[in-house]
């Protein structure tokens, strides 16, 4: 970014040059904006190109509107919006990417600020990117695209735009994802486990169930439509996901725990598929598997075993939510060569002890018993009756805890099952969440 800022290309010079030139110029620097953006790299404010600076790169061309019904009065009113192109949308919303890698790399280390007070980091990057979502006109969103309606051929044909497309959907959608992750969240919780609004943990609940079912619903379009697809945030994406569906996958209900179990097993074969073609996204998915078989071996199903305490070896969680924990380092040894490469610092085993939170308090009539899948907003919106648990954790010494093995990573009932009792050492969770 140094480099590219030296050789001036976050600014038009002023010298004439042809158009070509002037377009790759810009190319280059965006591209170097988005890889560190989306790959881990901590951007300053100091890195972003001022106002009224440089304009985004040339987008392709739209592909033309299938047939269908005449523009919708939103649309019409959208109609005076200027389109600055695809690809200056992606560029726009990596900011919002960037600050929510930056928040999961903190680890949901608790403040003294709740995550729903304006003055949180959770509530400015959010805020970000809805003021973000203003800004891009309509014709990019997912309900003009008509996406069923088009023939794997023509999605083929027009790859140029429809994979800047897919990366904007991703984006919005895995950020939201990480934003609301339940781990995150009951580890930045733990300084307010008296005052949590009843309407923050339906956000949050909301959040996740319609964000995940978006992803879902991508990797099912590719494989239908045989749609190829390469891009590594792609895969980590549906990792992201993953992790909250393997929480979820602990239920007693037997059609909730088949429904989060299939769609974990749609998220790890999505990974080895892109792992094919990238090693790091292949060690992506063993990582989700042996997370899996760490959770499947110390579940326990009876809520009245002895042992209902939980413990959790964060660290690998923490190499399949950080992204930067799954650069290529293969890549990075060979271009620096043994001499220079150190690789990445290892995570330490980092325990915590759990007990879950309230869920929102549900008013659910006969009718609605099972809701059904709705469209809205970018995508599906799935609502479940089972609700996904959060937890509240508390960092506790290794010495103090009675392991069965020599791994910190027993993952047990609490955090890795819904409808358990929400009483645990005493705490009384009577008046939390109710207005």
């Amino acid at each position: 970014m140094n480099l590219a800022q030296c050789a001036n290309l976050g600014g038009d010079a002023r010298s004439p040059m042809s158009h070509i030139v002037r377009e790759e110029r810009r190319r280059c620097y965006w591209s170097i904006c988005l890889l560190k953006r989306l790959h881990g790299g901590d951007f300053s404010i100091l890195d972003a190109p001022e106002v009224g600076g440089l304009p985004y790169p040339e987008s392709p061309n739209r592909p033309a509107r299938l047939l269908s019904p005449g523009p919708s009065a939103l649309e019409i009113r959208r109609s005076d919006m200027q389109d600055q192109g695809i690809i200056a949308y992606v560029i726009m919303l990596s900011e919002v990417f960037a600050r929510t890698a930056r928040y999961v790399r903190l680890h949901g280390r608790p403040s003294n600020v709740p995550p729903w007070s304006p003055h949180s980091e959770y509530s400015k990057i959010i805020a970000l990117q809805m003021d973000l979502e203003t800004r891009m006109p309509y014709t990019h969103r997912f309900k003009p695209a008509n996406l069923g309606d088009r023939s794997p051929e023509e999605l083929q044909a027009h790859r140029e735009y429809w994979g800047p497309w897919f990366l904007n959907q991703f984006l919005y959608h895995t950020s939201l994802c990480l934003l609301n992750h339940p781990l995150l969240l009951s580890l930045s919780l733990r300084n307010f486990r008296s005052s949590i609004p009843e309407i923050f943990l339906q956000h949050t609940s909301d959040l996740i169930s319609s964000h995940t079912t978006w992803i879902i619903h991508f990797i099912n379009f590719f494989e239908e439509k045989r749609f190829l697809v390469s891009d590594p945030l792609l895969g980590y994406s549906a990792a992201v996901v993953a992790t909250i569906e393997l929480q979820l996958s602990f239920t007693e209900d037997p059609a909730i725990r088949e429904q989060k179990r299939d769609r974990f097993t749609k998220c790890v074969k999505f990974v080895q598929q892109i792992g094919q073609k990238w090693p790091h996204m292949a060690r992506l998915a063993q990582r989700l598997q042996r997370l899996e078989d760490a959770v499947s071996a110390t579940y326990q199903s009876d809520p009245g075993a002895q042992n209902q305490s939980l413990l959790i070896d964060l660290s690998r969680f923490w190499e399949i939510l950080e992204y930067s924990s799954n650069s290529d380092a293969d890549s990075a040894r060979r271009l620096f060569g043994d001499s220079l490469y150190a690789g990445h610092p290892s995570l330490a085993a980092e325990v915590s002890q759990t007990s879950p939170l309230p869920e929102p308090t549900r008013l659910i009539t006969h009718e609605e018993e099972r809701p059904s899948p709705r469209v809205g907003g970018f995508g599906p919106n799935a609502t479940f009756s089972g609700v996904q648990d959060y937890a509240v954790s508390s960092v506790v010494s290794p010495q103090q805890l009675s392991l069965s093995n020599d791994e910190f990573s027993i993952l047990a009932t609490n955090f890795f099952s819904q409808g358990q009792e929400f009483l645990r050492s005493g705490e009384n969770w009577d008046s939390i969440g109710n207005f």
